[in-house]
């Protein structure tokens, strides 16, 4: 069985790559729209548009990035936005994975990250006593297993 430890760490490092893929799509955006100009529709071809459509990535990448950090730390409010975004992630991934072109790949990656880190977050919640525990976990001191293994 997985240790809890490290089903919570999956869930953050699921969360700090989403952050840092968003990041980088925004950044992405900036540079074509810097170095080729405006194209495509009219909502999002003004410099208007593409200002908040950057705005928005980054601050989502922001948002995701808290996440991170409060799985990290087992947070207990960084349960649901995780949640939340795994969900959203599963909206807009899966049509890309089943879809065909070059959106495949990075469709099929995205959801097996969410995949993975919703069965991570599920093992978090729910290992040792199958009982749910809001308690914030000391990851820094070793566990009683652990600590059995050096004196034996």
């Amino acid at each position: 069985m997985l240790d809890r430890r490290f089903a919570i760490r999956t869930t953050a490092v699921v969360a700090g790559v989403e952050a840092a893929l968003l990041l980088g799509y925004a950044v992405s955006i900036a540079f074509v729209a810097a170095t080729q100009g405006l194209s495509g529709p009219n909502d999002v071809s003004s410099p208007t548009g593409v200002v908040v459509e950057v705005m928005v990535f980054v601050l989502f990448a922001a948002g995701l990035a808290a996440i991170a950090y409060g799985r990290w730390h087992n947070q207990g409010w960084s349960g649901a936005p995780f949640v939340l975004v795994q969900l959203l992630t599963l909206t807009a991934s899966v049509p890309m994975a089943i879809g065909s072109g070059g959106g495949v790949p990075a469709g099929v990656l995205a959801t097996l990250g969410a995949i993975v880190g919703l069965a991570a977050l599920i093992v978090a919640t729910y290992t040792n006593d199958r009982t749910y525990s809001d308690e914030p976990v000391n990851l820094t001191e070793p566990t009683a297993h652990q600590d059995e293994a050096r004196k034996g």
